[in-house]
Formats: structure tokens, sequence, C-alpha cells
């Protein structure tokens, strides 16, 4: 998983970095089910992603397929590549894993939990 994390300088500017966090088995297992649990209904498809990605995982799965998770604070977004190169991307409502991104970025915007998205 990699965390986008905001910190001021001393001049009054910003600091942008990368960070990577290492999820435990459990916690991934927990993530899978969330994404496997998820009722079709709480899945939009979308083209594109719109605002800053703040938060994501990649899954690596059997036979060169892959899933991305991408958060930016406001909205899941999953893209899921096959090994027959289908590629599906859609915006997901599901609270669990919501919950558990908006955990894994508290502080990370100046030292706050939350950031103003519009």
């Amino acid at each position: 998983m990699s965390i986008v994390v905001y910190t001021r300088t001393g001049d009054g500017g910003a600091h942008v970095r990368i960070d990577n966090v290492t999820l435990s088995k459990e916690d991934i297992s927990r993530i899978v089910g969330w994404l496997n649990a998820a009722p079709e209904s709480a899945k939009i498809p979308v083209d594109d992603v719109t605002g800053s990605i703040s938060a994501g995982i990649a899954l690596r799965l059997k036979h060169n397929a892959e899933i991305t998770i991408q958060y930016n604070r406001k909205q899941i977004i999953v893209s899921r590549k096959s090994r027959f190169n289908r590629d599906s991307k859609y915006i997901i409502d599901q609270k669990d894993l919501r919950d558990f991104m908006d955990q894994k970025l508290e502080g990370t915007y100046f030292g706050e939990d939350t950031v103003s998205v519009e």
C-alpha cells in the first residue's frame, strides 16, 4: 500500500512524499473479503478517475491478473486487469474499505486527518 503524505516546509511551502505501508496478511484478507462481498449494485462503472489519489493498493493475482484500489478521500476506485487483458474500472461503495483507508491516512495531510474534497 502506498499513501501520500503532505508536510509543511519551513518557508511556508509544502512537501509531498509517498510512503509505503506494509499490510498484514489479515489486512489483505479483509480487503479481498470486502471487495468480494460488494454487490453489483455497489459498483459504478467509470472510465476516468477524478481528484488526487491519496492511497493505493495493488493486489497481484495468479496468471498476471491484478487489482488496483485507489482512494481520493471521497471515492474508492477499483481497476481489474485479467490475464486476458480484459480491463474494468469502477467506483465501489464499501464502508469498511473506506474506513480502513481513512485510518491508514490519519495525520497525513499536514498533520491532520482529513482534507477538504470538492
